[in-house]
């Protein structure tokens, strides 16, 4: 099981139980306990936390035991906050496993939003009728490390898939890659793409006289740990959204010029 860091103020552990009486407080907020729990300034009934000193920043202070948490191995970080973690009754912090390692650092990995190129490119008119090609130009794995309490994990990331909401309530386009660039040197009938969308309707009419299409990429994790175990992480998605215009003309077909 992973050890979950309990913050308290420096002046003292968290406790259920009061420990002395004290006046109403004078601040024109009164102090409440937040959603986790964790006490501010006076207790919910009005009475303080325990006023022993505060060890002195960066310094741990003597492991402090209650009937609520157990004992806990407290080290003030900075200001009033500490951070306690439940230590062992030899004094000593349990190492974390490989797997909450992982977790921490996926939740931490900067997976990118996906770069998207379109053709015809974004700054002139797509045409009613006429494929709209999409391709994602950022897609690469993405590794990161981290270490703690003499544990560490390498955690890769990789993109999967892509979807394409054209942005006016149809159904969502899947792509199972990154799709095809479009080689404008080639016949446009020699080159092909898993990754499209034909509009059938013009822009003229959404706001902007644009649509706004979202691109969402599809990320798989997995992590090695030290001890040689390892695992498959949650997907994560980043996304893109941007405005596509797209002309209605009466003729896509023709002598080219």
């Amino acid at each position: 099981m992973g050890v979950t860091p309990l913050l308290v103020l420096a002046g003292g552990a968290a406790t259920a139980h009061a420990v002395a009486a004290a006046p109403a407080p004078q601040d024109p907020l009164p102090p409440v306990a937040n959603k986790q729990g964790y006490l501010y300034g006076a207790q919910a009934d009005g009475s303080t936390v325990d006023p022993s000193p505060a060890a002195p920043e960066g310094k741990s202070r003597p492991i402090e035991k209650s009937d609520d948490i157990g004992p806990h191995d407290c080290r003030t970080l900075s200001g009033n906050v500490q951070v306690c973690t439940p230590a062992h009754p030899n004094g000593k912090t349990p190492r974390i496993s490989p797997g909450e390692l992982a977790l921490t650092r996926w939740a931490q990995l900067p997976i990118p939003a996906p770069v998207v190129r379109t053709a015809p490119p974004r700054r002139s008119e797509g045409l009613v009728g006429l494929p709209e090609w999409f391709w994602v130009t950022n897609w690469k794995p993405l590794n990161g490390r981290a270490a703690a309490r003499g544990v560490w994990v390498r955690v890769t990331a990789r993109p999967q898939s892509m979807t394409i909401d054209p942005g006016y309530g149809e159904r969502a386009v899947g792509c199972p890659g990154p799709g095809t660039p479009y080689d404008k040197s080639r016949p446009a009938s020699s080159q092909h793409t898993p990754c499209s969308y034909t509009f059938s309707h013009s822009s003229l009419r959404q706001p902007g006289h644009a649509y706004r299409v979202r691109v969402t990429v599809v990320w798989s994790g997995t992590w090695v740990g030290s001890d040689g175990s390892s695992g498959v992480l949650p997907p994560a998605s980043r996304s893109t959204t941007f405005r596509l215009r797209v002309a209605e003309a009466q003729a896509l077909y023709g002598k080219g010029t």
